[in-house]
């Protein structure tokens, strides 16, 4: 019996159960669903080509209605202005006598009369002629020095004055008065005395080990005369027609002995004297009692007074306190570059320490002093020494008998405390000046005064000799140096009978050396009021101050209080002036105080 096998490679679809086709057609339904929702719900996703991109905000369309005529008036240009149409220039001109009455309201009448003559008019002009010639009179005149009489004086074509015969010293000047009066009175008294100031200076003592001089009221008048010493005779040349003198008197009715006068010395014109060069030195006290507010105005004033420095001037700054602390350590020539350094000095500059007056003045007695150059210091201090040398009289005494006028002091104090003795009088015998201001806010206008005044020295190391006048006193004995934006005031008294007199100033203009030369007639001055005799009364206290100082005489002491009286003037410590360690709690109320 035979088996036969039967094989097949494919199925049918009608050997698939029926339950297999239920299945698929279901999932045939499911697809095209879920299809029909991806394309009704989400964009197409692009194949191999870039998603086209719909626009997310949509503008409306413009729709136009309907059409208006804009009813404005139309602009209308002006008409250009052609130069060849003449009519566009034509105006119509006002009538000319419409103008000439329009004038006539503005024009005032002639007041006078065109038929009146004038006073001369029928005379004739007399020709000009020549001013006639007269003398320049110079003060520097030759004395004809006559040994052998052999004219009788009846047939003297000139009128002479007999002088005794005296030993002539080349190139000394002779001081002779020109003036018939005061040739009489000259007759009369005998020969004039040449009267100088260096008296006073000479009588101070060179070493402070030395003993004082005999105390005397009269040890420094410079009315003394001084013999000239032949080597200190130099060649001098005039200036004076370069300067003006300024002459006012005041006379006392209740003391009609005596005339006061003022003298001031001004420039006549612009820049008529070469300015020299300065060494400048600015020292300012740091200390504690200063107050940091205080110091902080002061730095105001120090940075005006580096304005006023210029090419050819030299300075330092200094800071004092326990020690002294200096910018440069010598006087530097200033540029822009010492400027900046100088002005970072100032302002690191702290109040701390203690107050050592005399450390801060004492190198100024070690400078070299260039004769062509003035060397000038300035003092911002209180003038409280609370460390060190504290007695204002020995500051006072040690420094200015050292210094000796080499170094002129300024100084400045600002506070409601200040120790306006040793400021005043250490400015006063040693060439300077002083300014005191009451409130702190005033010092940097204060400085600015003083730098702005002192910014053209001329002259410098002044002194002054006076003849044909007796019991003349005048002061400053030692003035200041000359400056061209500060005049030069010096104040005196004469007896109320004598009218005439020379004074001679002779000072330093570099290397060479200048005098002033004038006459002082006080018949024809200018006359003044009672301020001048006020101020002759304190410049002779401060000169007996200072010669109190020097001395500690009690009969010096006396006088400056019988002035005090006599002149109505306040000085608050002159009754505890015998007692040095009193000085600086006491306020000194003079000129320079008010």
């Amino acid at each position: 019996m035979g088996h036969h096998r039967q094989s097949s490679t494919t199925v049918g679809w009608d050997r698939v159960p029926a339950r297999h086709h239920g299945v698929a057609l279901l999932a045939v339904v499911v697809s095209l669903a879920l299809h029909a929702v991806a394309i009704s719900r989400f964009p197409p996703v692009p194949v191999g080509r870039l998603p086209d991109l719909e626009e997310s905000t949509r503008i409306r369309p413009v729709v136009l209605g309907d059409v208006r005529m804009d009813e404005r008036p139309a602009f209308e240009r002006p008409p250009r202005f052609q130069p060849r149409d003449p009519a566009l220039l034509r105006a119509d001109p006002m009538p000319i006598s419409a103008f000439e009455e329009l004038l006539a309201e503005w024009i005032p009448p002639d007041p006078i009369d065109p038929l009146m003559p004038l006073a001369g008019e029928d005379t004739a002009l007399a020709e000009p002629v020549p001013p006639a010639e007269r003398e320049q009179w110079d003060a520097r005149q030759d004395l004809l020095h006559i040994r052998d009489r052999i004219v009788p004086d009846d047939v003297a074509a000139l009128p002479r004055r007999m002088l005794p015969a005296v030993d002539r010293l080349a190139m000394a000047p002779d001081l002779a008065l020109p003036t018939a009066s005061a040739d009489a009175e000259l007759r009369a008294r005998g020969e004039g005395r040449l009267r100088t100031q260096q008296h006073a200076e000479a009588s101070q003592p060179e070493d402070q080990e030395q003993a004082s001089p005999e105390p005397s009221t009269r040890s420094a008048d410079p009315l003394d005369a001084l013999p000239e010493d032949p080597e200190d005779i130099r060649e001098v040349a005039a200036i004076e027609n370069l300067l003006t003198l300024e002459l006012t008197t005041f006379t006392d009715p209740a003391d009609p002995a005596y005339r006061y006068f003022q003298i001031q010395i001004r420039r006549a014109g612009a820049e008529v004297l070469p300015v020299l060069p300065r060494d400048i030195l600015l020292i300012q006290d740091a200390s504690t009692s200063m107050t940091q507010q205080t110091i902080d105005q002061c730095k105001i004033g120090m940075h005006e007074w580096l304005q006023t420095l210029g090419e050819g001037d030299r300075f330092d700054l200094w800071a004092f306190r326990d020690e002294l602390s200096r910018a440069f350590g010598r006087l530097t020539p200033f540029d822009p570059r010492a400027r900046i350094r100088a002005a970072t000095f100032i302002e690191q500059m702290r109040a701390e320490g203690g107050t050592d007056v005399f450390a801060s003045l004492a190198p100024l007695l070690e400078l070299e002093v260039d004769p062509g150059r003035p060397v000038i210091a300035i003092l911002v201090s209180d003038g409280i020494p609370t460390t060190g040398v504290i007695d204002s009289n020995r500051i006072l005494e040690q420094f200015s008998s050292q210094n000796a006028g080499r170094v002129s002091v300024f100084t400045v104090g600002g506070g409601p405390v200040i120790n306006e003795y040793l400021l005043d009088f250490l400015s006063y015998k040693n060439r300077g000046d002083a300014i005191m201001t009451r409130t702190r806010s005033e010092l940097p206008t204060s400085l600015a005064q003083m730098a702005a005044e002192l910014q053209r020295p001329v002259l410098t190391f002044l002194r002054w000799q006076v003849a044909g006048a007796e019991d003349i006193e005048i002061y400053p004995t030692r003035p200041t140096h000359l400056f061209l934006d500060r005049p030069l005031s010096l104040f005196g008294r004469v007896p109320n009978d004598q009218s005439h007199a020379v004074i001679q100033i002779i000072g330093q203009s570099g290397e060479a050396m200048k005098d002033m030369l004038f006459p002082l007639n006080f018949d024809q001055a200018r006359e003044g009021n009672s301020d001048v005799q006020r101020q002759w009364a304190w410049q002779k206290i401060y000169h007996l101050v200072g010669l109190h100082i020097q001395t500690g005489s009690d009969e010096v002491l006396q006088e400056i209080r019988a002035m005090a009286e006599a002149y109505a003037l306040d000085i608050y410590y002159g009754r505890d002036m015998s007692r040095p360690d009193l000085h600086r709690r006491f306020r000194f109320h003079g000129p320079r105080a008010d």
